[in-house]
């Protein structure tokens, strides 16, 4: 009988958890296009003018926006229709650079902290396409987290060239490292060098989240974490930022 009524107890548990799960999902996706709305609606056509729209640059695609989440948070976001990392639009040739876009637009969380902030403290970051909300591709720029920025500092020598998991594990997920060339072609963009990963271990794009970060020593070095629903790990390359900027306390 004590069985019976654990057994029960459980599989009530299991049930609830799932509807709870498949209730937020569809809450996503009935609000996933809520992003490219405000920026197809009214950062494009009413330009910095709009509400949280910093910045629309037309020759390279992209709009500046202040995410409501965190005073020192900024997304880059393409002014085209691009749903995410799993979008094939990012390998082209022809598309622009957005990863190198939001590093360039890094500054902008200095203005906004009105105090430099060092690169080495700083982080972009896009999430997989199971650890989002929006539809639309936004790429944020914020600090990193302290224990996250000490962490890949010490970890500095067994990260090369080609990608490598890390020995340790950031934000209690195992994460892939990569350092950058210094001088990295266009079609070399972050995007292409984890998508070189992707095909050579026969997955997907869409299940990974991807980041950017500058160590000390001023080596650039991607660091990609994989989507595992038995991890509990979504993919969220996001969860390395810090959107209040303690690490430059």
């Amino acid at each position: 009988m004590l069985i019976k009524k654990w057994v029960n107890a459980f599989l009530g548990t299991v049930l609830l958890l799932l509807a709870a799960i498949i209730g937020y999902v569809l809450w996503i996706k009935l609000n996933s296009n809520a992003l490219w709305n405000i920026v197809n609606e009214q950062c494009i056509p009413l330009q910095q003018s709009a509400l949280s729209c910093l910045k629309v640059d037309s020759d390279q695609q992209y709009v500046l926006f202040k995410d409501k989440k965190g005073p020192l948070h900024n997304l880059v976001i393409p002014t085209d229709k691009i749903t995410g990392i799993e979008s094939a639009r990012l390998l082209e040739r022809n598309t622009p650079d957005y990863f190198a876009i939001a590093w360039q637009e890094r500054e902008s969380v200095s203005s906004q902290a009105k105090i430099s902030i060092s690169d080495d403290l700083l982080a972009v970051a896009v999430n997989s396409q199971y650890g989002r909300s929006q539809d639309q591709l936004h790429i944020h720029i914020a600090c990193l987290k302290p224990e996250v920025s000490q962490q890949l500092n010490q970890v500095s020598s067994e990260i090369t060239t080609d990608w490598a998991k890390l020995s340790t594990e950031l934000v209690g997920h195992h994460y892939l490292a990569k350092k950058l060339q210094k001088a990295p072609a266009k079609f070399d963009n972050a995007f292409n060098q984890l998508n070189e990963y992707v095909v050579k271990h026969h997955d997907e794009m869409g299940n990974y989240g991807l980041a950017m970060v500058q160590l000390k020593d001023g080596s650039k070095v991607l660091l990609a974490n994989r989507f595992s629903i038995w991890d509990l790990n979504l993919g969220s390359a996001g969860e390395l930022l810090d959107y209040q900027c303690l690490v430059n306390q």
